[in-house]
């Protein structure tokens, strides 16, 4: 084991200035250099899980390179929960148990890769998987419930309330014969944005998500411009995720009539919850 101060504190630059793909793979690449010297090091893996998370939300087009860095992260997100002895004792890096049973052990020290496995997890399950294999691993989604769940269970509010956000994100995004509600998905999210009120995510993800299913366009312009409006650089949510969520804001605005007649066509052939 060397040490790796140096390349952490070249990390934390290269996330100040990671508004590209080019960049945010530079930062991913000291991230595993960091790896190579001290293989079990927490804020490298767990780190390695959420830029690669970033990568496909703000950088990828294809298949195979979303499923690339979800399974990136999914798998550094679990080197860092295995720093954790009892996980590792009951997980597949000692015992037989699924991540989504494991994670009973941890504690508020590992919900940082335990949302980004959910996340790594939940963008594989839904952009990767063609609908077959979904019916053939239905486990992964059951594993990335009890994922939520514990979540909760450990701190709702952490980072700007991301465990919020996921349950709000999970009841917009599932049919209504299985629970699906935008009254408590907007319940959730808009906790996530009063825990997070210097986090881009939770508004970007409101109006994107939330107020295109209802149908609220000034609610969706508020929310888009308070995003723009935001210094990326003075937010606690991460650079590398704010320039995305900002540039998206700012297309979406752009096109704003265009997509909402997307929004309402889609939630015209599906359920209205």
């Amino acid at each position: 084991m060397g040490d790796v101060s140096v390349l952490l504190s070249e990390a934390n630059e290269q996330i100040m200035n990671a508004d590209s793909k080019e960049k945010l793979l530079r930062l991913l690449g000291t991230y595993e250099r960091i790896l190579e010297r001290d293989p079990s090091n927490y804020e490298a893996l767990w780190s390695l899980g959420r830029y690669n998370v970033v990568m496909v939300l703000g950088y990828t087009e294809s298949r195979s390179e979303k499923e690339k860095h979800n399974l990136a992260a999914i798998n550094y997100c679990e080197q860092a929960m295995n720093t954790n002895p009892e996980f590792k004792a009951l997980s597949a890096g000692g015992g037989s148990e699924r991540v989504g049973d494991a994670c009973r052990v941890l504690s508020r020290r590992e919900i940082a890769p335990l949302y980004y496995w959910y996340a790594g997890m939940g963008s594989y399950w839904k952009e990767c998987l063609p609908f077959p294999k979904r019916i053939r691993n239905v486990h992964l989604a059951r594993g990335i419930k009890k994922v939520m769940v514990r979540m909760l269970e450990i701190d709702p509010a952490w980072a700007g309330g991301h465990p919020y956000y996921a349950w709000g994100f999970y009841y917009i995004n599932i049919p209504r014969i299985m629970g699906g509600s935008l009254k408590k998905a907007e319940e959730f999210i808009d906790k996530a944005v009063e825990a997070g009120p210097k986090w881009l995510y939770a508004r970007w993800g409101r109006a994107k998500y939330l107020y295109t299913w209802k149908k609220d366009k000034e609610a969706f312009k508020e929310d888009m411009e308070w995003v723009i409006a935001q210094d990326p650089r003075k937010m606690d949510s991460p650079y590398p995720a704010n320039v995305h969520f900002q540039r998206d804001a700012a297309d979406m605005l752009s096109h704003i009539d265009d997509y909402f007649q997307y929004a309402v066509t889609r939630t015209s052939r599906g359920s209205t919850r």
